[in-house]
């Protein structure tokens, strides 16, 4: 393979092995160097106590950086995903493997008497990260279209999502 590289190269005009020189190294002074080194304990630092050594904090990005819409929207987005995901293969394997139906269990549920604050609330809560999820999705592909990337659009967009996700969940809740 390196046959064929060094062909590839000397073609387009690129040095080959055989024309690069290189430079003369002090074999004594490596040796000595490498024998020193095995012969005497040395002793390293850890990387925790080095950074507590020089007092420096754990993390310096969360002690010094100001939160922004972007930032929390971004975690948002990537929890709600994960959330998502999990929720949608719990519920499935979990279908799976109990005994009965969905429609049975869903009479169990409306005959628990629960009452219609808790049920929205219930509701607000599974509806509330999809739709989310959803919108902040769509800002994502306007993103990726290089659409609103100055700095007041980036952040009335933010904004705009998420005043919109909560309208659309608390609607979604309300049916």
């Amino acid at each position: 393979m390196s046959g064929l590289i060094g062909r590839m190269l000397s073609r387009r005009g690129a040095w080959t092995v055989s024309q690069y020189r290189f430079p003369a190294v002090n074999s004594s002074k490596w040796l000595t160097t490498a024998a020193a080194a095995k012969s005497a304990p040395t002793q390293v630092e850890d990387y925790f106590e080095k950074n507590k050594r020089l007092n420096r904090p754990m993390s310096p990005h969360l002690t010094i950086y100001k939160f922004q819409i972007t930032s929390m929207l971004s975690i948002t987005h990537r929890g709600t995903g994960l959330a998502l995901s999990a929720l949608t293969s719990g519920f499935a394997i979990g279908m799976l493997s109990v005994p009965g139906s969905f429609p049975h269990y869903l009479a169990i549920l409306q005959a628990s008497q629960l009452g219609s604050a808790s049920i929205f609330a219930a509701k607000l809560i599974l509806a509330f990260p999809l739709i989310f999820h959803f919108t902040n999705g769509i800002r994502h592909l306007a993103w990726d279209m290089g659409i609103g990337f100055k700095n007041k659009e980036v952040s009335t967009t933010g904004w705009t999502v998420l005043g919109l996700s909560l309208l659309l969940a608390i609607g979604a809740a309300a049916m």
